[in-house]
Parts: C-alpha cells; sequence; structure tokens
C-alpha cells in the first residue's frame, strides 16, 4: 500500500512540473513577441522658394532720392521720365503705392501684373506729378510685376511601413512620354523662363497682364538689356508701339481658328506679328482683313536672340 501511495504521488508532482513548464514557456514566448512598428509619418512639403526671375536695373532708390530732392518739377521728369528705376513697393491706399526707400513721393501703376502684391520692381517711369494741397507728388510705372516669383519643390517620399513589392520593368519606349510630361520646360523656351525661338512660343507660357483700356494680353520670356519693348503696354495700337520701339526688322499677318467660326464677328479672327532683331515679336489682334494697322496689342514675346526674321 505505501509502494503504491508513493508511486500515486510521484505521478502527481510529474503532471504538475510539466503543467508548469509549458505555462512558462508560453509566457516567455508571448512576452518576447515585438510590438508592430508605427507607420512613418507622411513627410512635409516643403516651403515654396523666392527665386529671382528678372534682374534690378536701371536707376537706385537713392538716385531717384537724389533727383527728388531738387524739388524742381521740370529737373525731376528730366531726370525720371522714361527711365527704368528699381524700387521695393507696398500697399498704399488702394490706389496708389509706397516705397519705403523713397521718400516724398507715391508710385502709380499704369498696368500690373495679374495677382501683383508689392515687392521689388524693375519699370519704366511714364510721367510725374507735383504735389498738391490735396495730394503727395507721384511717379507712374509702365507696368508692375515683381522681380521674383515663389518656386515649389516637389514632396519627398514618404517612408513605406512595408517593402514594396518589385516593380516590374516597363519598356524603355512608354516611359519616355510620362519623363518629358514632367520636364516642366515649355516650348520655345529654356527652363529659366527666357525664349530661345519665338517661333515654338505658344499661348500661355507667360504671365497675364491687364493692360490700357482693359486690354488683357500676355507677356512672355525676359527683356534684352535696354529692350524698345520696356515702354510697351498690352492694348497699345500698331501706331502707339511703332512710335516707341521703331520700325520691325520683319512682318506678317495670319488668320486665327477663330476665322472659320461661323458668325463670329470678334476681333482675333486675324493677328499681325512684327519681329524685331535682338528683342523679340509683337503680336496684334483685331484690325480688318488687308488693314492690320488697327489691331491693338495683345502679346509681347521678349527674344534677345530674335533673327528678327519670321
Amino acid at each position: 500500500m505505501k509502494a503504491f501511495n508513493l508511486s500515486l504521488t510521484a505521478s502527481l508532482t510529474l503532471a504538475l512540473l510539466a503543467t508548469g513548464c509549458s505555462t512558462l514557456q508560453q509566457k516567455t514566448s508571448s512576452d518576447t513577441t515585438e510590438a508592430p512598428k508605427a507607420a512613418a509619418a507622411p513627410a512635409e512639403p516643403p516651403a515654396p522658394k523666392l527665386v529671382r526671375r528678372k534682374q534690378a536695373t536701371g536707376l537706385t532708390a537713392d538716385q531717384v532720392n537724389q533727383a527728388l530732392a531738387t524739388k524742381n518739377a521740370a529737373k525731376i521728369r528730366s531726370a525720371l521720365v522714361g527711365k527704368t528705376v528699381t524700387v521695393e513697393l507696398a500697399k498704399g491706399d488702394g490706389k496708389s503705392w509706397q516705397s519705403a526707400a523713397v521718400e516724398g513721393v507715391s508710385f502709380a501703376c499704369r498696368a500690373s501684373e495679374a495677382g501683383f502684391d508689392g515687392g521689388e520692381v524693375s519699370a519704366r517711369v511714364r510721367s510725374y506729378k507735383a504735389a498738391t494741397k490735396s495730394q503727395d507728388a507721384s511717379l507712374e510705372l509702365d507696368n508692375c510685376a515683381s522681380n521674383f516669383a515663389l518656386e515649389s519643390t516637389p514632396a519627398p517620399a514618404a517612408a513605406a511601413s512595408a517593402p514594396a513589392p518589385a516593380a516590374t520593368t516597363a519598356p524603355a519606349k512608354a516611359a519616355a512620354p510620362a519623363a518629358a510630361a514632367t520636364g516642366g520646360v515649355k516650348p520655345g523656351m529654356d527652363a529659366q523662363g527666357n525664349v530661345i525661338d519665338s517661333s515654338k512660343v505658344e499661348g500661355g507660357s507667360g504671365r497675364t497682364v491687364k493692360g490700357i483700356n482693359d486690354f488683357e494680353g500676355e507677356i512672355t520670356g525676359n527683356p534684352a538689356r535696354n529692350s524698345k519693348f520696356s515702354g510697351l503696354q498690352i492694348g497699345m495700337s500698331m501706331k502707339q508701339v511703332t512710335d516707341i520701339a521703331g520700325q520691325p526688322t520683319d512682318s506678317g499677318a495670319y488668320m486665327t481658328g477663330k476665322a472659320w467660326i461661323p458668325f463670329y464677328f470678334g476681333g482675333d479672327r486675324h493677328r499681325m506679328e512684327l519681329t524685331y532683331k535682338g528683342q523679340g515679336r509683337l503680336i496684334f489682334a483685331g484690325g480688318s482683313l488687308g488693314n492690320y494697322t488697327g489691331g491693338n496689342l495683345i502679346w509681347i514675346i521678349h527674344n534677345p536672340n530674335e533673327s528678327g526674321y519670321r
């Protein structure tokens, strides 16, 4: 009987030991399991970068102050009107602009780039008005367009939380169109916004501006140094343009697609193009077939490398 009890006790002890070892093994396995890694946070897009698109030219703010210090309207007009100046403009009373670096005068813009909200401007002085009892002296600029622009860069791709499946290799010919589409260089232009082939430039590749008499047009490219085009404004007649820029090197007319629209009597059925060697091209819309001199300037294409021939 004692031998039987001892055998039963030993069996129970072995069973308890086996159960404890199994429980300990499960607990150890559970404790050593790694927690899932958190997904990487998406990368924040980089802040837009301010880049210069036009060099500061003409008279500086100090030189403008020297001319204004004479207090003589005739001398001021002689020193400033027709000259290009570079000033930093800020919003004034809604109709005029102010420059902290130029004292005793406000600025007016005959035409402005769409969305212009102030900044460094290089523009031609159109007129000077002396101060009166009710108004300060003012300088009128031909076109207010900032010399700088915001340029944003694509955000870096976020790190993947799990390895991506291997991509299949696409044929080289299929990938080529996508690469060309994302290049960002417009036809006839380089990456810096300069026109290199006027004949290939497309409408919409420049900046939209509102000119005289509420004419809307486009200015493409960067002007040549001492460009004759700097005094031009969208909306000018051909006579006004040639009085300022002189006679073109070459010229020609062509019809637009609107000429074939039935019952369309708008003013953009045919266009006149004037080319200036070393300056660029000027496009006019309106006038009449056979007499294009009645058209108005709608597009200025700056191209310092213009050959002058269409």
